[in-house]
C-alpha cells in the first residue's frame, strides 16, 4: 500500500508513535471511536436505542430479557443466559397499536458478555412492515 510516499510499515510506525504519546484517557477515547467506526461501517441499518422487554425462545427454553437497541435488520438483547452464534431464536413483539403481538425468527450473529446480537429472518412482507412500523415509532 502506497500513501503519500509512505509504505504500510511506515504508516503503522507513525501511528504507533502518535498513540504511544497519548494519555491513557486519550487512548481509551481513540479506541472507542475506532470500534464505533468499525461497527457503523459493517451495519446496513443504524441501531436505535430501544429499551423494552422481549419474550423469546431458543430451542425448548423460554426467556424474558430486555432489548437494548434495534434496527430494521435485528436487535441486541441484554441477557446473562448462554447462547451460541448460529442459534435460532423466536421473538414476540407487540404490534404498533398493542392489539396483537407478532412473531419473528432470528439468528444469533454475535455473543458478548452482556448479551446477544440477533439478525431477523424476515419471511414475509407483513413481518418486514411490522418491524419498519415499530422502528418508525421509536
Amino acid at each position: 500500500m502506497e500513501n503519500n510516499g509512505l509504505d504500510r510499515n511506515e504508516i503503522c510506525a507513525s501511528i504507533f508513535e502518535m498513540v504511544n504519546r497519548m494519555s491513557d484517557e486519550e487512548m481509551l477515547a481513540l479506541s472507542k471511536d475506532l470500534k464505533g467506526r468499525q461497527h457503523r461501517e459493517r451495519r446496513r441499518y443504524n441501531r436505535i436505542d430501544f429499551f423494552t422487554i422481549i419474550d423469546y425462545s431458543a430451542g425448548d427454553q423460554y426467556y424474558r430479557d430486555f432489548i437494548q437497541d434495534m434496527s430494521n435488520s435485528g436487535v441486541f438483547i441484554k441477557t446473562s443466559h448462554k447462547f451460541s452464534v448460529g442459534q435460532i431464536v423466536r421473538m414476540i413483539f407487540m404490534s404498533r397499536d398493542y392489539q396483537k403481538p407478532f412473531k419473528i425468527t432470528g439468528e444469533i450473529v454475535r455473543v458478548s458478555p452482556d448479551g446477544v446480537g440477533v439478525k431477523f429472518k424476515i419471511e414475509s412482507q407483513v413481518q418486514e412492515e411490522a418491524i419498519k412500523s415499530l422502528i418508525d415509532i421509536i
